[in-house]
């Protein structure tokens, strides 16, 4: 989990470990590189999955439904598919109005030993590593709070167990301390855990891994080639000294970019022609099979503005899978948290977002307009069954140019208009 938690963040630990592994081999003196560049492909790829699902948000049956979640659900909800398909789960906490995420790096779930369900967990952080940490062990009966020394030893209780629901009496002049007077507890534990799919697992998998550390690897060299050939290099002639007399010549080109040959040496500078075609075609393709194992498409290639509509759709087809295997946990949860604070709730509903080419949907919703547009829709085979609400939303909003038909004006005939019928 951590080290998916660095790829995400745009760091590569397998990089920084290569490349110091041949620098203990060789010697310090050795410099295998003087930066190294993680490309941040794995961001990328989480950011259009959770995206393409939690982008608009979950629809339920009704917006009184919706209003029970909490204003900031749909933000928290996201932030936990993030982190669910960065680390294979995350939790979120319902904490009485609201929904709160519990990332996997700092929640040690306590599962059912028969059925494997989660019925306690405990959280623990420290801000700092000279504060202490702060554990609080979570039940089906309440929770309670622990600290523990920075440098170790036995935890101590901070706050006693108590429910999730309480109601507290506060006493304005400070005598004496704020009082619990009831709690009560919800029916089923208020730790909920997301996946990203049905397998659990996170989406650094290892094919994927692979091909991006040798991405970056690859990258990193090539940068660090550019670096040390500038791109030339000089050849001496007739110049003879040992290893430490050539090193301190080459040190004097780079400081000061002149040398000063004695007697016959010859100075030749050679310029240096990189594979650079080569290595860029290479680091494409490497970079589409990335997304291709991992299900995701890559905006920048159905960005050119000239495919149609059943090309975009069809580019979308492996990733719609994916993102609908991952719609089934995301569905999964929010019904959890609904059953849990007692929503009677049937239809739980994601809007797909995906790119179109709104120049091909605007020509298609133009056809046959003497239909409703609804209709036009159910019937043109080229709109899938998530895109028709996302459609008739822009149509509203006018992002489309839809032309109704208008009805033909009556024009009135004077008595005395010729006849077009011959007598």
């Amino acid at each position: 989990m951590q080290d998916a938690d660095l790829y995400y963040h745009g760091e590569n630990p397998t990089l920084s470990s290569f490349f110091t592994t041949l620098i203990a081999k060789y010697g310090k003196s050795v410099t295998f590189v003087k930066i190294q560049i993680p490309t941040g492909i794995f961001r990328r790829i989480i950011t259009l999955q959770v995206n393409r699902l939690w982008f608009n948000g979950v629809f339920l049956d009704s917006t009184e439904n919706k209003d029970k979640l909490g204003k900031k659900f749909d933000k928290t909800a996201k932030d936990i598919a993030t982190n669910a398909a960065i680390h294979g789960v995350c939790y979120g906490f319902w904490n009485l109005d609201n929904l709160t995420m519990f990332k996997a790096l700092n929640f040690m779930p306590l599962l059912d030993e028969r059925n494997g369900t989660l019925h306690a967990g405990v959280r623990f952080w420290q801000i700092d590593s000279k504060k202490p940490w702060v554990i609080q062990l979570f039940e089906t009966d309440g929770w309670t709070e622990y600290s523990q020394p920075a440098e170790g030893g036995s935890l101590s209780i901070v706050s006693e167990k108590q429910p999730y629901k309480v109601s507290i009496r506060q006493y304005p002049n400070r005598v004496f301390n704020d009082e619990i007077v009831e709690g009560e507890n919800y029916p089923g534990f208020p730790i909920i855990p997301m996946y990203s799919n049905t397998e659990h697992l996170g989406e650094l998998t290892r094919p994927i891994k692979a091909k991006i550390d040798l991405f970056d690897m690859i990258l990193t060299t090539f940068g660090d080639d550019v670096l040390r050939t500038k791109p030339l290099y000089w050849i001496l002639m007739g110049m003879s000294g040992n290893l430490k007399h050539l090193q301190d010549v080459k040190e004097t080109i780079e400081d000061l970019g002149i040398i000063a040959p004695d007697g016959d040496v010859n100075a030749k500078v050679e310029t240096v022609d990189l594979p650079f075609r080569s290595t860029m075609e290479f680091l494409a393709e490497l970079e589409k099979a990335i997304f291709r194992d991992a299900m995701v498409t890559n905006p920048q290639e159905i960005t050119g503005g000239n495919l149609t509509a059943t090309a975009i759709n069809a580019s979308y087809h492996a990733e719609k899978l994916k993102v609908s295997d991952m719609e089934w946990q995301a569905g999964a949860f929010v019904e959890l948290i609904l059953e849990l604070i007692g929503v009677d709730n049937q239809l739980v509903k994601f809007k797909h977002e995906t790119i179109s080419n709104d120049m091909e949907i605007t020509t298609r919703l133009n056809m046959y307009r003497e239909l409703p547009l609804s209709v036009r829709l159910m019937l043109d085979p080229l709109f899938a069954d998530d895109m028709l609400e996302i459609i008739m939303d822009a149509v509203e909003k006018e992002t489309f140019a839809l032309h109704e038909t208008e009805p033909e004006e009556e024009v009135e005939v004077p008595d005395n208009a010729p006849s077009d019928t011959a007598d």
